[in-house]
């Protein structure tokens, strides 16, 4: 008979690492998938925005609200650009992220109508900043379009800057049934761009827009205040208009209103709004909850589970992303690598997978497929003990814990175990196992910023100091407490599972001074005990695969 926790794991199903709800249908944006982005993309007539994103990267968690957000409101523009995501943490979707070279999340690429696969054109990355607001998207997009116009491609209206010092040669470029034109003269914020995109589709007028350096132009019309709207027609009577159009509402309106008073109707691309699709209630939703309470009862537990799936993970969805590993990114593969076969809890039929990996690399480079392809083969094979699903590392959601709370532990596990397994090799490298996770965040996690900031921090924190492997264990639990202190209270943060600072008062009161200082030397001692080998828990493993001779 099952025990009551591997019951409820079997009942609940457990996620396989892991899978996207920062995006619904019911958004509006298009969800592709390795089955339907090269259909869609491919030969469309309109171009399309794509963001390739991981739903456990946290930078990623904060993209999607304004994505989604920019999405909606740029609806109008649908018939020339379509705003679209696909999930690279989707084990299915792997091959399209590595054939684009995604290794970074968020990414978001745009691809010109009628784009053709192949060739080397793998579309063009368009910035995205720090904090991520809607203006920021919408600049760096306008600005992307302004770039294909001036390349000769794009079916947009005329987003290129009015550079004339006078009103008199405005219509020269212009259809002879344009009747009416709008001069938005402001600074860099592009909103005579954004109208011109909402109203692409109403006749007889155009919508340009001119920058504030344009000092002679600013000088002949007298203009002093930014944004200014003139409203020019066929006879050169203009129009001058500063009030109330500090934002693209106000100043759409005021065009909208002045067009309305000539008769002029107008039209604005309006598609098909997707209807809010059933969702049928998750029967297994009652189990994990369940799971998830039992296994929060058993505190600071490390499971093996949760061990082999960031291995996998880290395998699979990163270093396999990339179609071709060689110089730095190569040797920091070979240094996790390396830490890896030394201190990861493998079973014992497992040692040739590890060996296959390191002679795989021992070559000038690497394919990221070949890493994909000895991966499955050990699934296939049954070197691995637990399913693919995390466990003391299942969030309340999926976006949440997951992948970064699985890779936390496999390097505090294998800092601590580098102490325990080199007790009597003096020769030891204290920064061995720190080394090598910075060399695979700064090469490999694909969430951009976190990666950053990680690497930021090794700097500020002096990570090459480190003189002991007693002194690494504590290097990494304190920059791991660091960045619980930044992320408390963050969007990204499980309500479940709150950043605090660990261990607990509750888990480890010996680690605590009376004023609430730590006591380092017992807080070695509890990640010892913690994280040591034979301290991991085997729930949901098959302890055949780990331990083959226990059961003869």
């Amino acid at each position: 008979m099952l025990k009551p926790l591997l019951l409820l794991l079997v009942l609940a199903g457990a996620h396989s690492a892991p899978l996207g709800d920062l995006y619904l249908p019911v958004d509006d944006v298009e969800i592709l998938t390795i089955e339907n982005f090269k259909k869609y993309v491919e030969n469309s007539t309109s171009a399309w925005l794509v963001e390739f994103y991981a739903s456990w990267c946290g930078y990623c968690q904060r993209f999607a609200p304004p994505w989604k957000k920019f999405a909606t409101e740029t609806a109008p523009w649908r018939d020339m650009v379509r705003v679209g995501v696909l999930e690279c943490s989707d084990e299915i979707n792997t091959p399209i992220c590595r054939e684009f070279g995604i290794v970074k999340y968020p990414t978001v690429r745009y691809f010109h109508e009628n784009y053709h696969f192949g060739g080397g054109d793998f579309g063009v990355v368009v910035p995205r900043e720090f904090p991520v607001t809607v203006d920021a998207i919408k600049k760096n997009v306008i600005e992307r379009f302004m770039t294909e116009l001036s390349e000769g491609r794009g079916v947009y209206p005329n987003l290129l800057p009015y550079l004339h010092s006078n009103l008199e040669p405005f219509f020269d470029e212009e259809n002879d049934d344009i009747f009416y034109g709008f001069l938005v003269i402001e600074e860099d914020n592009y909103l005579g761009g954004e109208v011109a995109l909402d109203l692409h589709k109403t006749p007889n007028i155009t919508i340009r827009h001119a920058l504030y350096n344009n000092t002679n132009l600013v000088k002949n019309l007298k203009i002093e205040k930014f944004p200014t709207l003139v409203i020019i027609d066929r006879n050169n009577n203009s129009q001058i208009i500063t009030e109330n159009i500090e934002h693209k509402k106000e100043l759409k309106s005021t065009i909208v209103n002045f067009l309305e008073k000539e008769g002029v109707k107008i039209i604005e691309y309006t598609p098909d709004k997707k209807g809010h699709l059933s969702q049928d209630p998750d029967p297994k939703q009652h189990s994990r909850a369940l799971l998830r309470q039992k296994i929060k009862k058993m505190g600071d537990a490390v499971f093996q589970m949760d061990l082999e799936t960031a291995l996998r993970y880290a395998l699979e969805r990163e270093v396999a992303t990339s179609r071709v590993i060689k110089g730095d990114q190569l040797v920091a593969l070979k240094a996790f690598l390396s830490v890896i076969k030394k201190y990861f809890p493998f079973g014992y039929n497992s040692t040739s997978f590890i060996t296959d990996l390191t002679n795989l690399t021992s070559s000038d480079e690497v394919q990221g497929v070949q890493i994909q392809v000895l991966v499955k083969q050990a699934e296939e094979n049954g070197m691995f003990s637990t399913p693919q699903r995390f466990l003391g590392c299942q969030g309340s959601a999926n976006r949440f814990r997951g992948y970064p709370c699985s890779l936390w532990r496999l390097f505090h596990y294998l800092t601590v175990n580098s102490v325990l397994l080199n007790v009597s090799n003096r020769k030891a490298n204290p920064v061995e196992v720190l080394s090598s996770m910075h060399g695979y965040i700064k090469h490999f996690f694909s969430c951009s910023h976190c990666s950053e900031h990680f690497q930021k921090m090794a700097a500020e924190r002096n990570l090459t100091s480190v003189s002991s492997l007693e002194e690494s264990v504590l290097w990494l639990w304190e920059a791991h407490n660091v960045v619980n202190k930044r992320l408390k209270g963050d969007t990204t943060e499980d309500p479940e599972y709150p950043k605090e600072q660990f261990p607990t008062r509750v888990r480890c009161p010996e680690c605590y001074q009376e004023d609430g200082s730590w006591k380092k030397k017992e807080v070695f001692k509890y990640l010892k005990r913690m994280y040591g080998r034979y301290s991991v828990r085997y729930v949901g493993s098959d302890t055949k695969v780990l331990f083959p001779g226990l059961d003869r």
